[in-house]
């Protein structure tokens, strides 16, 4: 087997690279490893520790960090390849590697996220806050790192684009990198946490960091653009689309953006990524970190064994396997798990399915668009038992760094004790319509074609899906007034 290298998140550093400094963020995995596979003859692991308390410092810094120590420490790993076993941030850290420096193929084969902030944690932004940046200093001696929280902040742009690079053909991970990816993630936040008064500490769907649906690779993506037609309208007809937008009796035209690019898991020999939520698994700590925790360890040694045994030929066999292993913590949850916390009326609603939907709202010249509206509205005529889109959303977040990309959660399956079952919300919307307008509030000489596309109750299913992410890119028409550029003839 090649060598396993170990990649740790934000803030699990330790001051020093000592036995004892390293034990205290990979806690027994390595030996677990060893035992498993054998120290003398079989598996090389490799630790790794970098620094990530420094207000100053990037995600591109610790890659670029991890590029030089490769080379020049580590040759043996680039030369023979290796796999990679990555926590939290560490997901944004090795897939940045990939992206920015890594040959193609890469020496890197099996990758897997444990518990990957892929698409970012709530904590990120309560982390560059001033209450945070005071707790550092005083109990750790540290900075906050804000750069790197800007990366792992919901919503972040940078991050957005690092994935996006991988839906390229040339950046496709299998096929030019020759990386098999895997995700182990669990839902179910530590029991002391539900005591912290932050949202983020309790969701449901989610480690007690990250949401399921942040961690999951498996995500879609889909870019909304003006038509040919609409690009040639005139000031006249886009302000009239305007007045149209502000009189719902009159809604204006839908057939003015149209998708020209979408990318889903499935759909044009798009694989899917191995995923599983192993049963009692959180974050982090002794009891019921994905890493460290002592509950989940036998399910998730399962899941690695397999992850570390992929081969070209059986990865895609792998997603069974995994969904099986998915399957068993369901019910394993199902059977095992009763109310009886009293903070919580139902503990295996922390099991019930989310999703993300990420917008990024951007003009025709690329540039953020940052005075807008984002309304779900009902499809006109949906049946009475419909349940509309906006029961669904839970929590919105717009972005502190660039706060044209807006992050919406919202929960696709929900626990019923009557039905003793989890059941899916998304079958029963019948459509939506997705509106956005904007304003540029300098100049009255500037006006946004407004959007509105339908989607229908089966573009709806495929688009929004339990424990995934999805990213919209709108491409905002600005138009400007005959007023900013006149020709006289004298």
């Amino acid at each position: 087997m090649k060598p396993i290298v170990l990649i740790h998140g934000y803030s699990a550093e330790s001051a020093k690279s000592t036995k004892k400094a390293i034990t205290g963020i990979y806690g027994d995995l390595p030996r677990s490893l060893r035992k498993t596979y054998g120290s003398a003859n079989v598996v090389e692991i490799d630790l790794s520790r970098y620094v990530s308390l420094e207000d100053g410092l990037t995600i591109d810094d610790v890659s670029r960090a991890l590029n030089r120590t490769l080379h020049d420490d580590y040759a043996h790993l680039l030369e023979k390849g290796f796999h990679a076993l990555v926590h939290s941030t560490g997901a944004l850290v090795i897939r940045n590697w990939l992206r920015t420096f890594s040959p193609k193929p890469s020496p890197l084969s099996n990758l897997v996220y444990m518990a990957g902030a892929n698409f970012g944690s709530g904590w990120a932004h309560i982390g560059q806050g001033q209450f945070a940046k005071w707790g550092r200093l005083i109990f750790q001696g540290t900075e906050r790192g804000v750069r790197i929280l800007h990366g792992l902040e919901l919503g972040a742009d940078w991050t957005i684009d690092l994935h996006r690079h991988f839906l390229e053909t040339r950046n496709d991970l299998v096929k030019r990198y020759g990386v098999y990816e895997h995700v182990i993630m669990g839902s179910q936040a530590e029991e002391g946490w539900f005591k912290v008064p932050i949202r983020y500490a309790k969701e449901d769907g989610s480690d007690g960091v990250v949401r399921v649906a942040a961690s999951n690779v498996n995500f879609n993506y889909l870019r909304l653009e003006a038509t040919e037609e609409a690009k040639a309208l005139g000031w006249k007809e886009v302000q009239l689309q305007t007045k149209r937008d502000r009189d719902l009796s009159r809604r204006r035209d839908d057939t003015l953006y149209r998708a020209t690019s979408i990318s889903r898991p499935g759909l044009r020999g798009r694989p899917m990524v191995p995923f599983a939520i192993p049963c009692e698994c959180a974050h982090s700590g002794d009891s019921m970190g994905v890493v460290t925790g002592k509950k989940p360890r036998a399910q998730v040694m399962r899941l690695l064994d397999l992850a570390l045994k992929t081969t070209a030929s059986n990865w895609q066999t792998r997603v069974a396997e995994f969904d099986a292993e998915t399957e068993k913590t369901y019910q394993e949850v199902l059977e095992t798990q009763a109310p009886t916390l009293t903070w919580i009326s139902e503990p295996r609603a922390q099991y019930d399915r989310h999703a993300q939907i990420v917008i990024r709202m951007r003009d025709q010249d690329g540039r953020p668009v940052l005075h807008y509206d984002v309304f779900f509205d009902s499809v006109q005529g949906a049946a009475d038992e419909s349940l509309p889109i906006g029961k669904l959303i839970e929590h919105k977040h717009i972005n502190s760094l660039t706060p044209n990309i807006i992050a919406f959660y919202l929960r696709t399956d929900e626990f019923d004790s009557d039905e003793d079952a989890w059941v899916p919300r998304i079958p029963k919307v019948d459509g939506c319509y997705l509106d956005i307008s904007a304003t540029e509030p300098e100049t009255v000489d500037i006006n946004y074609l407004p959007l509105r596309v339908e989607f229908t109750k089966m573009e709806l299913e495929k688009f929004i899906r339990p424990h995934m992410t999805t990213i919209i890119d709108v491409v905002l028409q600005r138009v400007p007034s005959p007023s900013v550029y006149k020709m006289v003839t004298y």
